[in-house]
């Protein structure tokens, strides 16, 4: 009976082995899936390249300007602390033309200075290249490393745009300086 008793006990703790060896394979198994799900959901919501041409586009169809730049109308865009961002512009040329852009800050957000932004955010500042009719390529006009201890606020761009060497227009843009939510920071 000792020895009956002896091998059931061994048979129990080998069988209660193999179901936590595989109780905690399917929490990791769950865990990474629900953290690859999570973070290409979150980051649809971020595809940068789908929604410069698609707020571009619309700007286009509110106005007949010839350069549209994101930022120049409706609510501030979003800029995030510590990554890059972008500021675009597009321009529809009805012939083909040499386009100039540059981009200086004008205010910025309390705690800091426009030099202290102008020196160490600003990464670029202009863009200038020969522009056909059909080019619909949004430009990168300015790249900001934005640190992230970056206070957060609205943050004003003036676009000076010029066309075969004279000026075209100025255009104020407005960015708003604001940390990613909670779920993204944590998951992804």
């Amino acid at each position: 009976m000792n020895k009956l008793s002896k091998r059931a006990a061994l048979e129990l703790s080998v069988n209660t082995i193999v179901i936590i060896v595989l109780a905690i394979t399917m929490l990791i198994i769950g865990m990474v899936l629900v953290r690859n799900i999570m973070c290409g959901a979150l980051n649809l919501t971020t595809d940068i390249n789908s929604k410069v041409r698609g707020e571009i586009n619309r700007l286009f169809g509110q106005s007949a300007g010839e350069v549209q730049c994101i930022g120049a109308s409706g609510e501030p865009v979003q800029m995030v602390p510590g990554q890059i961002n972008f500021v675009y512009c597009a321009i529809q040329a009805k012939q083909a033309s040499d386009y100039g852009i540059t981009a200086t800050v004008q205010s910025v957000p309390e705690g800091i200075t426009i030099t202290r932004v102008m020196q160490s955010w600003v990464k670029s500042s202009s863009w200038s290249g020969r522009v056909s009719p059909g080019d619909q390529d949004p430009q990168k006009v300015m790249r900001l490393d934005i640190p992230g201890d970056a206070p957060e606020g609205l943050l004003t761009v003036r676009t000076a745009i010029k066309k075969n060497g004279a000026d075209l227009a100025q255009r104020d843009l407005d960015f708003e300086i604001k940390r990613v939510g909670l779920a993204r920071a944590t998951v992804c």
